[in-house]
């Protein structure tokens, strides 16, 4: 793995939040819209108690393995991973887990596992995030591996790239009424 690489997915690891108070939030949604769904990709606005928004990209294997992406309005993103034959129980843990995309170099993330779930969340800025989104968006496979390297899901990122571009317009959406337009703040 490159030093980058083991930086990036250091300074990614660092910025995780695993409170269970931060998953109540968003976990459970009251409505949602699908903006917009290609092969097996699908994006939706989610609306949540208190109103707050996000905006979720996904994907489902042949597996039944459902790889997520979410950004909050409060300015969080999510990664995720689950699968109905987890059962990790009802209290949050911290899990490490491992994500590749195209053999290019692993990224070590610290998450969080509840129920059939395995998460982090990232709050910005990070550099590592960025980098993490471009690698998906032009990648062709990405690996989930528990901590020890096995190997427990593959996903095809075929249609990755025009999800994200939806994606970026569902955050553009959601952050109107949180973020100022000021861009030298």
């Amino acid at each position: 793995m490159s030093i980058f690489k083991t930086v990036a997915s250091a300074a990614l690891a660092l910025t995780v939040l695993s409170t269970s108070a931060e998953s109540g939030v968003w976990d459970d949604y009251t409505s949602y819209d699908t903006l917009y769904s290609r092969g097996y990709w699908r994006l939706d606005l989610n609306q949540h108690a208190g109103g707050v928004q996000s905006c979720e990209s996904r994907t489902v294997n042949s597996s039944d393995y459902v790889f997520n992406m979410f950004t909050l309005s409060s300015g969080d993103y999510v990664i995720q991973f689950e699968n109905e034959g987890w059962d990790f129980g009802t209290e949050e843990l911290n899990q490490d887990f491992v994500v590749e995309i195209d053999r290019r170099g692993a990224w070590n993330i610290n998450g969080t596992k509840w129920n059939n779930k395995i998460r982090t969340i990232v709050t910005p800025p990070n550099n590592g995030l960025s980098r993490f989104f471009n690698e998906v968006a032009r990648g062709n496979t990405l690996y989930l591996r528990n901590d020890r390297g096995v190997e427990i899901a593959r996903f095809s990122l075929r249609g990755t790239s025009a999800t994200l571009n939806q994606h970026r317009a569902c955050e553009r959406r959601i952050f109107s009424g949180f973020r100022s337009n000021d861009p030298f703040n």
